[in-house]
């Protein structure tokens, strides 16, 4: 799934490529993928593209007095493109036509398709749960307010990373390389963090996302690649060396993800139960 730094790289790329110019048409090709109906598509034609931002892992295109909220999920991707007379591929679940014969699209390969797009007034933009919702984004946010935002309610500190309702845009990948960089332990508990953790948390986010977002500017442009080039410390590096320690990386597997530490640095030493090798042993 894309993450805040591949997000944002991609919102800064479509705001500079697309503000300023005027949407000739809009269609759901994936009917189900738009979740509103008042106002309708057709109410964007003539108006103009006046920003793109991120919000979380959320997108938002602003036109004029309208604005559309685009969650990519785990498999979609938005992307400039150039316009065709032929009805688009059946991954392409939206299009925002726009002058000069391109047209931003949303495409899904997934059998299960989730990605979807609201088109919001302001009044309905200000009570859109997905946004209202969110907690604050990580980067830049202070020890004391990172204690505040995960110590509300205990949880496992690899598990409140990921909730949008307490720090926005962080999904699994980053939630690793950031416990890893902090020497956090994943299963420690969100209530108990002391100060010096919460403040080795704070400057590991900003380490790992600022690096992160540097990256994702040098390839993430005007369209987010199908494959997710990340560069990452842990994640997706089971059984590999740690980098810091030369010890040799662990995982809990999840039904359908994994989470990779090292336990000597994040853990005391001590290795995790992986549930998945639990059941096979049963």
């Amino acid at each position: 799934m894309p993450e805040l730094p591949e997000l944002q790289a991609l919102a800064e790329g479509l705001d500079a490529a697309c503000a300023g110019r005027a949407i000739t048409g809009a269609s759901a090709w994936q009917p189900a993928t738009l979740k509103t109906a008042d106002p309708p598509l057709d109410a964007l034609v003539g108006r103009t593209v006046t920003a793109v931002w991120r919000r979380g892992k959320l997108i938002g295109i602003e036109a004029t007095d309208l604005t559309l909220v685009i969650h990519l999920m785990q498999g979609g991707r938005l992307g400039l493109t150039k316009r065709t007379a032929k009805r688009p591929g059946r991954t392409v679940a939206f299009s925002l036509s726009l002058d000069g014969g391109e047209e931003i699209r949303l495409r899904e390969a997934a059998t299960e398709h989730r990605a979807n797009v609201h088109l919001l007034t302001a009044e309905g933009l200000d009570r859109h749960r997905p946004l209202t919702g969110l907690g604050p984004e990580p980067m830049g946010l202070s020890p004391a307010e990172w204690k505040g935002r995960l110590a509300a309610r205990s949880a496992r500190l690899h598990t409140a990373l990921r909730d949008g309702h307490r720090v926005a845009g962080i999904g699994r990948a980053y939630a690793s390389d950031i416990m890893w960089a902090g020497r956090l332990a994943p299963f420690a508990s969100t209530s108990r963090l002391t100060d010096e953790e919460c403040e080795r948390l704070a400057k590991a986010a900003d380490l790992v996302l600022g690096q992160a977002l540097d990256r994702a500017r040098e390839r993430i442009t005007t369209t987010l690649p199908d494959r997710e080039a990340r560069v990452t410390i842990v994640h997706k590096h089971f059984g590999e060396p740690c980098l810091r320690c030369g010890r040799k990386l662990e995982r809990v597997s999840y039904e359908g993800y994994e989470l990779v530490y090292c336990p000597d640095c994040q853990n005391g030493g001590r290795v995790l139960a992986d549930r998945r090798l639990s059941r096979l042993l049963k």
